[in-house]
């Protein structure tokens, strides 16, 4: 079978194994892949060399899956992608076909013919009547990257004398907190430590989208994007609502912090001339739970910021020096309206706003707080199955109220896990593995006359934060400044030389999630397979000539 057919076989029966994460079928998607693997004639002679691993303080009890073939020498280049997929809820009325690329195709292309109305809709139907995309939940984000992963582990088998050993690695949870990545990171060192490998270069395969003709979307990524999500803890002053002068609405102070934030160039990543991704607000609402005529004395807002150069403490940096602005600005325009309604002695006159870090505020909390750190893990104890953002929320409170402070005031933290940028960096053993990997993709695209871009940053959250360089003091900096225990960095990063080279598509994550077979299928696998050899060759240790 061609390669581009076994990648295609492999794509569609990996998708029709539905693995959405949280549910059984992620759980069970390993027993599909060692399936898969156990076919090879490699692992019917080695069994020990494939196996899985449960997930440490995974309440799902999921598992990676592991399988290594090995060769002379101890360099071992690592292929890794995410299993888990997003739910199929989007498809609508096609949502019992998402995961059957064969029967979901007709049923799209008749959908759309009568339907299609938008740009992306018309585009859909092109691209699927062509041939050339295969629809399907997880077809492109990521099992085609996994394919092609698992295309270049099995023609690495096959070859009599291997230079080096290839490690397929298949991780859970991706798409929502990246627990199977954040176990395997550590793992993949203690792994090299037991059998004696070094790791030059861990090959991330996730996708790319790409509405143009795959000049954008066929890419080598030599880092990747990191994600902090900063909180507001906004605290006003509450008061009767028929009394409203004497107070100060915790809400209009977080939508002017809201409209500081969002989009804001001066709060955007702009290192080394990059300009990075913007921040947006995912969350914004007040903290009161019932209704009176009281004002809101709290709110909280959440806003995305992706990095690529600065560090977090520069994040957090930006942020509050925005914030710290911005609720003057707000002061400001409370008392001119007071001023213009005959009030001179309103709330907002002679109020200044205190801006403090979740760090300095759990400072002031301890030092007011008898039993500090028993109450606080206490309460913690207390708040149930919520998601981070919502548990940060109601930490933060909880020491707002053991620090005595009063509003109006904003805490800003971080209320999610963290996810740090990496890159390949332009010194010793990254530099080296950068050279290898431009003149083996070179020498491969002109192989088979394709065409494969370098960029410096894969701008898409990726378990590609987990597998390079950590800082152990942004890692510190991070913890500190998060008050949800469970979303602290426990351990530094795997500080592996690590790149992303993986399919493209379309639409991924939506109903009409496709990925673009003669790229994703026809040349990916050579190109990661021939990575993984010059790499390995590289790193081969010298033969005694005679």
């Amino acid at each position: 079978m061609s390669t581009a057919l076994r990648a295609q076989a492999l794509t569609a029966e990996m998708v029709r194994a539905a693995s959405i994460t949280n549910t059984e079928g992620e759980t069970l998607f390993p027993d599909t892949l060692l399936a898969i693997l156990r076919r090879l004639p490699y692992f019917q002679a080695h069994p020990a060399h494939l196996w899985t691993e449960v997930i440490e303080n995974d309440p799902l009890g999921r598992r990676n899956v592991y399988a290594l073939v090995q060769g002379a020498g101890r360099a071992t280049v690592v292929l890794t992608g995410h299993y888990d997929v997003v739910s199929t809820a989007n498809y609508g009325p096609h949502a019992e076909w998402a995961c059957d690329p064969d029967a979901l195709l007709p049923r799209l292309i008749d959908d759309l013919r009568v339907n299609a109305r938008s740009d992306a809709e018309h585009r859909a139907l092109a691209d699927l009547e062509s041939g050339d995309f295969l629809p399907g939940r997880g077809a492109l984000d990521m099992k085609s990257g996994l394919a092609a992963g698992l295309v270049a582990l099995e023609r690495f088998a096959e070859q009599p004398e291997r230079e080096g050993n290839l490690l397929f690695v298949a991780v859970a949870d991706e798409e929502v907190s990246s627990h199977g990545a954040r176990h395997a990171a550590p793992r993949l060192l203690a792994l090299a430590r037991e059998r004696h490998l070094t790791l030059p270069l861990v090959i991330n395969l996730d996708a790319t989208g790409d509405n143009g003709d795959g000049r954008a979307g066929q890419a080598v990524y030599l880092g990747t994007a990191g994600k902090l999500l900063v909180s507001a803890f906004v605290v006003g002053v509450d008061t009767h609502a028929g009394y409203a002068l004497d107070g100060i609405n915790a809400n209009f102070l977080a939508s002017e912090l809201a409209r500081a934030f969002e989009l804001n160039p001066e709060l955007t990543d702009q290192t080394g001339g990059l300009i990075g991704t913007p921040p947006t607000l995912l969350k914004q609402t007040d903290l009161k739970t019932y209704y009176d005529v009281t004002t809101p004395a709290r709110a909280w807002l959440c806003a995305n910021s992706l990095t690529h150069g600065l560090d977090a403490s520069a994040v957090l940096g930006n942020f509050r020096r925005v914030a710290q602005t911005t609720l003057e600005d707000a002061l400001a325009t409370l008392r001119r309206r007071a001023e213009a309604l005959g009030e001179q002695a309103s709330a907002a006159h002679g109020a200044t706003p205190l801006v403090l870090t979740v760090a300095d505020l759990m400072a002031q909390a301890a030092n007011q707080h008898p039993d500090f750190a028993r109450a606080f893990a206490a309460y913690a104890d207390t708040l149930g199955d919520l998601d981070y953002p919502t548990r940060s929320a109601a930490l933060t409170g909880w020491l707002w109220d053991a620090a005595g402070l009063l509003g109006p005031a904003a805490v800003l933290g971080f209320a999610s896990l963290h996810y740090p940028h990496t890159h390949l960096a332009p010194h010793g053993d990254d530099a080296h593995a950068l050279e290898v990997l431009r003149a083996a993709l070179a020498q491969a695209c002109a192989a088979c006359g394709a065409e494969v871009v370098e960029r410096a940053v894969f701008t898409g959250i990726s378990d590609m934060s987990w597998f390079g360089h950590g800082d152990a003091a942004d890692v510190a900096f991070v913890n500190a400044n998060t008050p949800v225990k469970e979303a602290q960095i426990q351990a530094l990063l795997a500080g592996l030389p690590c790149i992303n080279l993986g399919p493209w598509g379309r639409d991924y994550h939506q109903w009409l999630e496709r990925v673009y077979k003669p790229y994703s299928f026809g040349v990916l696998p050579d190109l990661v397979a021939a990575v993984a050899r010059a790499v390995l060759a590289a790193h081969a240790p010298q033969r005694a000539t005679t």
